[in-house]
Protein backbone atom coordinates (compact mmCIF):
# COMPACT_ATOMS: atom_id res chain seq x y z
CA UNK A 1 0.00 0.00 0.00
CA UNK A 2 3.05 2.12 0.76
CA UNK A 3 4.57 1.62 -2.88
CA UNK A 4 1.30 2.87 -4.03
CA UNK A 5 0.85 5.76 -2.43
CA UNK A 6 4.41 6.75 -3.41
CA UNK A 7 4.37 6.00 -6.89
CA UNK A 8 1.13 7.97 -7.15
CA UNK A 9 3.15 10.71 -5.71
CA UNK A 10 5.91 10.53 -7.49
CA UNK A 11 3.37 10.37 -10.98
CA UNK A 12 1.23 13.67 -9.68
CA UNK A 13 4.77 15.53 -9.20
CA UNK A 14 6.16 14.50 -12.36
CA UNK A 15 2.95 15.94 -13.64
CA UNK A 16 3.39 18.85 -12.08
CA UNK A 17 6.93 19.75 -14.15
CA UNK A 18 7.09 20.74 -17.21
CA UNK A 19 9.20 19.10 -20.37
CA UNK A 20 11.90 21.01 -21.45
CA UNK A 21 10.26 21.40 -24.73
CA UNK A 22 7.17 22.78 -23.15
CA UNK A 23 9.41 25.43 -21.32
CA UNK A 24 11.26 26.49 -24.44
CA UNK A 25 8.45 27.01 -26.64
CA UNK A 26 7.42 29.23 -23.38
CA UNK A 27 10.92 31.32 -24.04
CA UNK A 28 10.16 31.32 -27.63
CA UNK A 29 7.02 32.77 -27.22
CA UNK A 30 8.05 35.33 -24.90
CA UNK A 31 10.91 36.73 -27.13
CA UNK A 32 8.03 37.61 -29.97
CA UNK A 33 6.14 38.99 -27.51
CA UNK A 34 8.92 40.95 -25.86
CA UNK A 35 7.94 39.58 -22.34
CA UNK A 36 10.66 40.66 -20.55
CA UNK A 37 9.07 39.60 -17.38
CA UNK A 38 9.08 35.36 -18.95
CA UNK A 39 12.43 36.14 -20.32
CA UNK A 40 13.79 36.83 -16.67
CA UNK A 41 12.17 33.43 -14.77
CA UNK A 42 13.57 31.56 -17.54
CA UNK A 43 16.93 32.46 -16.69
CA UNK A 44 18.85 30.30 -14.31
CA UNK A 45 18.93 31.53 -10.83
CA UNK A 46 22.52 32.25 -11.05
CA UNK A 47 22.18 34.55 -14.22
CA UNK A 48 18.77 36.36 -12.42
CA UNK A 49 21.45 37.29 -9.58
CA UNK A 50 24.43 38.54 -11.94
CA UNK A 51 21.85 40.40 -13.97
CA UNK A 52 20.97 42.21 -10.79
CA UNK A 53 24.70 42.92 -10.32
CA UNK A 54 24.91 44.31 -13.60
CA UNK A 55 22.27 46.47 -13.46
CA UNK A 56 23.67 48.25 -10.31
CA UNK A 57 26.30 48.93 -12.62
CA UNK A 58 24.28 50.27 -14.89
CA UNK A 59 22.59 52.67 -13.08
CA UNK A 60 26.35 53.73 -12.10
CA UNK A 61 26.45 55.14 -15.59
CA UNK A 62 23.21 55.43 -17.49
CA UNK A 63 24.54 58.36 -19.94
CA UNK A 64 27.36 55.59 -21.07
CA UNK A 65 24.97 53.21 -21.30
CA UNK A 66 21.67 54.63 -22.65
CA UNK A 67 24.24 55.81 -25.60
CA UNK A 68 25.54 52.17 -25.66
CA UNK A 69 21.94 50.87 -26.20
CA UNK A 70 21.00 53.59 -28.77
CA UNK A 71 24.08 52.52 -30.97
CA UNK A 72 24.40 49.02 -30.44
CA UNK A 73 20.56 48.38 -30.44
CA UNK A 74 18.98 51.53 -32.34
CA UNK A 75 16.79 52.00 -29.29
CA UNK A 76 15.69 55.44 -28.13
CA UNK A 77 15.94 55.29 -24.05
CA UNK A 78 17.49 58.31 -21.69
CA UNK A 79 20.02 57.90 -18.87
CA UNK A 80 16.71 58.69 -16.54
CA UNK A 81 15.26 55.55 -18.49
CA UNK A 82 18.07 53.68 -17.89
CA UNK A 83 18.28 54.44 -14.06
CA UNK A 84 14.54 53.35 -13.24
CA UNK A 85 14.92 49.68 -15.23
CA UNK A 86 14.32 46.68 -13.76
CA UNK A 87 16.04 43.80 -14.84
CA UNK A 88 13.02 42.31 -16.81
CA UNK A 89 12.24 46.05 -17.77
CA UNK A 90 15.92 45.77 -18.93
CA UNK A 91 15.13 42.53 -20.83
CA UNK A 92 12.22 44.04 -22.78
CA UNK A 93 14.07 47.17 -24.02
CA UNK A 94 16.66 44.45 -25.61
CA UNK A 95 14.72 42.17 -27.36
CA UNK A 96 12.35 44.52 -28.59
CA UNK A 97 14.90 46.64 -30.35
CA UNK A 98 15.28 46.82 -33.63
CA UNK A 99 18.85 45.01 -33.66
CA UNK A 100 17.55 42.24 -31.99
CA UNK A 101 14.52 41.62 -34.10
CA UNK A 102 16.03 41.36 -36.98
CA UNK A 103 17.84 38.40 -35.76
CA UNK A 104 14.83 36.81 -35.24
CA UNK A 105 13.46 34.70 -38.29
CA UNK A 106 10.10 36.78 -39.57
CA UNK A 107 7.64 34.73 -37.38
CA UNK A 108 7.17 32.69 -34.54
CA UNK A 109 5.79 29.66 -36.78
CA UNK A 110 8.81 29.15 -38.40
CA UNK A 111 10.96 27.76 -35.26
CA UNK A 112 10.03 24.32 -33.86
CA UNK A 113 11.55 22.60 -30.59
CA UNK A 114 11.73 19.24 -31.94
CA UNK A 115 13.53 16.54 -29.44
CA UNK A 116 15.37 16.91 -25.70
CA UNK A 117 17.99 14.98 -24.64
CA UNK A 118 17.34 15.12 -20.70
CA UNK A 119 20.26 13.63 -18.02
CA UNK A 120 18.76 13.73 -14.28
CA UNK A 121 18.05 18.26 -14.24
CA UNK A 122 20.04 18.92 -17.51
CA UNK A 123 18.59 18.84 -21.15
CA UNK A 124 19.33 19.64 -24.41
CA UNK A 125 16.56 20.88 -26.47
CA UNK A 126 16.85 20.69 -30.06
CA UNK A 127 15.42 23.81 -32.25
CA UNK A 128 14.76 23.66 -36.03
CA UNK A 129 14.45 26.75 -37.94
CA UNK A 130 12.20 26.61 -41.44
CA UNK A 131 14.62 26.02 -44.24
CA UNK A 132 17.60 26.05 -42.33
CA UNK A 133 19.50 22.75 -42.68
CA UNK A 134 20.87 23.10 -38.79
CA UNK A 135 19.94 22.19 -35.94
CA UNK A 136 20.46 24.26 -32.66
CA UNK A 137 20.97 22.91 -29.16
CA UNK A 138 20.28 25.15 -26.14
CA UNK A 139 20.78 23.70 -23.02
CA UNK A 140 18.28 23.84 -19.83
CA UNK A 141 18.20 23.35 -16.21
CA UNK A 142 15.44 22.33 -14.13
CA UNK A 143 15.53 24.95 -11.10
CA UNK A 144 12.42 25.27 -8.71
CA UNK A 145 10.23 22.96 -10.76
CA UNK A 146 10.61 24.54 -14.63
CA UNK A 147 13.47 24.43 -17.40
CA UNK A 148 15.38 27.67 -17.27
CA UNK A 149 17.97 28.15 -19.74
CA UNK A 150 21.16 27.03 -18.56
CA UNK A 151 23.95 29.20 -20.68
CA UNK A 152 26.12 31.47 -18.82
CA UNK A 153 25.28 35.35 -20.13
CA UNK A 154 27.62 37.23 -17.64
Amino acid sequence: MKRIAILSLLLLVARGVATPEADMNTILDALYRADGDTIYRALTIENQEALSTVMVMLRMAPDQVANQLRQDLDVQISSSEVCSLSEQDLISVIIDSPFFRSELPYSRDMINCEDHEMLGDTAVVFISILNEDSVYRHSMVLQQGTWRIAETFF
